[in-house]
Formats: C-alpha cells, structure tokens, sequence
C-alpha cells in the first residue's frame, strides 16, 4: 500500500485525527530525508485544507485543530455528456477492489480510473474515478456499497449554496469600536499581508491583534465585530477595498487564488471539485507584482461566476500561464 492510500486509511480507521498526531504521522509517511516538503512549516496545515478542499476530510479550526474524515460518496463532476464521478470521503485499503468486486457482481455499466493528483503533495491519495452509462448505474453502485451518491454536480451544489459575503456580514455581533493602536496590525488588501500602522485608515479595515494573531476583528465606522473565520475576514476587506485578488481565464476555465488569501472552504471545495483535483501551486511573479497563486482547472464559467457573486466580488478577467514547475 502507498503512503497515499496509508494516509486516507489512517484517517478513516481513527475517523478524528488531532493535529499533533497527524504530525507524527506524517514525520512517519514521510521522513525529512525523503520529502523536501517536510522542511515547509505550513506542510500539516496545506495538506489538512487539500484534503477538506477535495471533499474527503473536513477540516476544522482551533488549538491544536483537527481533521474529521467525511462520508464516503460519489460526487458528479460537471461535465456535459458524461457520468463522471469521483470518490471522495473515508477509504480502505480495499475500497477500490470493493468497487470492482461489485461492478463485475451486478453488471453495473462502469468504468474506474486511478490516477495520482497533479499536485507536490506526497500524501493526497489517489483520485478515484468512475465512468457510468447512466445515473442509475452509479446509483445502483452507491446503494450496493451503501455510500452517498449525487448525480447534482458537487461543485454546483456547494456554489449555490455555500454562505455568501453578505450572510458573513449579517452573522457578524457588532459592539462599540475599542481599537488600541499600540497593539493592532491592520490588514493591507493591495498587499494581501497584515501590517503595522501608525493611525487606523479610513472605511472599513480588517485588523489582528500584534500579540495574538488569531485575535481578528472587522471595524466599521464606529462598530467593530470579531470574527472567527480567516478566510472570509480576509475576501470581505477585499471585497470592501474592491480588490479583484482571484484571477479567471474563462477560455482556458482556470481560476487562480492567491495562496495568502485561501478562498472561504466551502467555495474552494466548490472549484475543486469541478475537476476532482487538487490545486496547482505556481511561484509567483515580482516583476508582474503577482503572489504565489493556487490555480484551479477545469471550471466551468458558471461555477466560477457563482463563487465570485458569493464573494461579493468579481473575479479579474485575466489570461493564465501557468509555468513549469510548480512550486517546490
């Protein structure tokens, strides 16, 4: 068995995993001396959002934070003319023989494809693949293994569904503005980094705590809320400053995230999910004052719109290259 599919295994026999134990894992799956990217100190936390982004853990927040392995289901990939689905959700070493065993058992019209991700991450496991005949056959399939099944493109579902920026706005408890500048960072769109300030700017402005960076609060005008969820602080200041930060080729039907602005989770599973890959990590471009990018393939045009009507933003119509090779 590969470390890919160790890893999968491990999270579905424990089905909560902590951080620290999933460190030690990891340290086990992948000595230093054998993995470059052991030496990356965000490794955990990337490999924990790839893993929730592709719909097979869910990746909650906190100290120390923790991984919960997802359901196993059958999720269809937006493509006109196909019944393509992937597996996501909690696996065993014997899942992807379970599948043929009942494919050939029931004559269900079935193709599986595996294949690893495009991705410099070691231990995401394989992509499973499954080609029907017809949305019955895959449902057969799910039911004989007693597994989900959608024939509703995940990508579209979590797009139409997932909390937009206004609903982040309303969720927000607004009191009294009580800033001390002597103790914040306040949150730079244009730059995509916290910085420290001298005097707070005007209109509506994302800052932290210089102490305690997970202490985060929005402020407008004489109110300030603070707010639990990084990622959509982050894309509600930039929605605020309408800073287009997410870049879309429709041509090519890419979508490219800076990798310092992570997308909210549940619309970064909607992008991933369009194709059922991982994201692309590219090295950004100084001279093109471009960040280190997530590119995102095969979306179609109208789950990119969605995600960015959700975000309160539209994506910057822009032409992607994506160079090679990806990020170490």
């Amino acid at each position: 068995m590969s470390d890919r599919d160790r890893m999968l295994c491990f999270l579905t026999a424990r089905s909560v995993t902590r951080m620290p134990v999933l460190c030690n894992v990891i340290a086990q799956l992948s000595p230093a001396v054998q993995d470059a990217n052991a030496a990356d100190p965000l490794r955990v936390y990337k490999l924990c959002r790839l893993l929730d982004m592709l719909g097979h853990a869910e990746y909650h927040r906190g100290r120390p934070g923790w991984l919960s392995v997802a359901a196993p289901h059958l999720g269809r990939l937006p493509i006109i003319g196909k019944e393509r689905y992937i597996l996501a959700g909690a696996r065993t070493g014997r899942t992807e023989d379970d599948i043929r065993t009942v494919v050939a058992s029931e004559k269900i019209r079935c193709t599986v494809f595996e294949s690893d991700h495009q991705s410099n991450e070691p231990l995401l496991p394989r992509r499973v693949t499954l080609d029907f005949e017809t949305p019955d056959d895959g449902r057969r399939l799910a039911q004989c293994l007693g597994i989900g099944f959608s024939s509703t493109p995940s990508a579209w579902t979590l797009a139409c569904f997932s909390q937009g920026l206004n609903e982040f706005e309303a969720s927000l408890q607004w009191h009294p503005r009580n800033l001390s500048l002597s103790s914040i960072q306040v949150y730079d769109p244009n730059r995509l980094a916290f910085v420290p300030c001298e005097e707070v700017p005007e209109g509506p402005i994302l800052c932290r705590s210089a102490a305690n960076s997970s202490l985060m609060y929005v402020v407008v005008e004489n109110q300030e809320a603070r707010v639990e969820d990084a990622d959509w602080a982050r894309h509600w200041a930039l929605a605020k400053a309408s800073v287009a930060a997410v870049r879309h080729d429709r041509r090519k039907r890419l979508v490219a995230t800076p990798a310092a602005a992570p997308l909210p989770r549940l619309l970064a599973r909607a992008l991933c999910l369009a194709s059922g890959d991982a994201p692309k990590p590219i090295a950004g471009d100084r001279r093109m004052g471009l960040p280190n990018q997530l590119i995102f393939g095969a979306v179609p045009p109208e789950i990119a719109d969605k995600v960015a009507q959700k975000l309160g933003l539209g994506f910057a119509p822009q032409t992607i290259n994506i160079p090679d090779p990806a990020l170490p």
